[in-house]
């Protein structure tokens, strides 16, 4: 987002929702207004602040970037996505977050069901992406940023594994499998944004210990059930990773 100076976060309710899309009180109060869609990891993004730029936050649980083209899909992403999208206005930014559910889960589960490979699977997931991220960026927003998918934090011990125990227990792959296979999923978007149009911010690299290779303890949460990075940490990061983006591109 090449004009982004500042940022601050604003908490969600009717009148700030219709606020968010006055452009008079943006100019009003010198800021640019963002708004997230994602997963429920871009909830984080209420947290990073600053005071020039509202970050305005739609998450949907269990989104997934292989299935956010697809209206019919479990978590109803495209729908609720896209009427947001349309209530939008262009002079605002998009921030996107998905990919997380996809390389902790779903490529690999597809990928056992319908015998395919991981990168076959993996391919899919990030033509899918970048087809929905080409369709916002045709929307002639004014900035259309693409946030990195966080690293796991499941481990490989069921008795960690919380409410998504049912699920991810059809997944063999371990976590380092899995944080690997995170790294390679944003090196390729990362890849791909250039190509349409959209900046990458990589706030996942950044996050994982060097001597282990999975995520740092520094955001890790303090109860292993909520698979969520830790949200200060994970913030500052993330505004840390904005900042060195926008300079570059500015």
């Amino acid at each position: 987002m090449k004009a982004i100076k500042q940022y601050a976060a604003i908490p969600w309710n009717a009148a700030g929702d219709w606020l968010f899309n006055r452009r008079i009180y943006a100019k009003l109060r010198r800021r640019e207004h963002v708004l997230c869609i994602g997963d429920s990891h871009v909830r984080v993004m209420r947290h990073v602040r600053h005071p020039r730029v509202w970050f305005r936050t739609v998450s949907v649980e269990g989104a997934t970037a292989s299935g956010v083209m697809n209206p019919n899909g479990t978590a109803q992403a495209m729908p609720i996505f896209t009427k947001r999208l349309m209530r939008a206005r262009t002079w605002q930014s998009v921030l996107v977050q998905l990919g997380e559910v996809d390389c902790g889960f779903v490529i690999w589960h597809r990928a056992a069901r319908r015998d395919l490979s991981v990168t076959e699977q993996l391919v899919h997931t990030l033509n899918t992406y970048s087809a929905f991220i080409s369709k916002i960026v045709a929307m002639g927003f004014r900035d259309i940023c693409v946030l990195s998918a966080p690293a796991p934090t499941i481990g490989d011990d069921p008795i960690d594994w919380g409410h998504v125990a049912n699920l991810r227990s059809e997944v063999s792959a371990s976590i380092s499998d899995r944080t690997v296979l995170t790294l390679r999923f944003n090196s390729e978007m990362q890849q791909r944004c250039s190509e349409l149009g959209a900046s990458f911010i990589d706030a996942t690299t950044g996050h994982i210990d060097p001597t282990t290779g999975l995520v740092h303890p520094e955001f890790l949460r303090d109860t292993p059930e909520d698979h969520h990075l830790a949200d200060f940490p994970y913030a500052a990061l993330i505004l840390r990773e904005l900042f060195a983006t926008t300079t570059a591109e500015s």
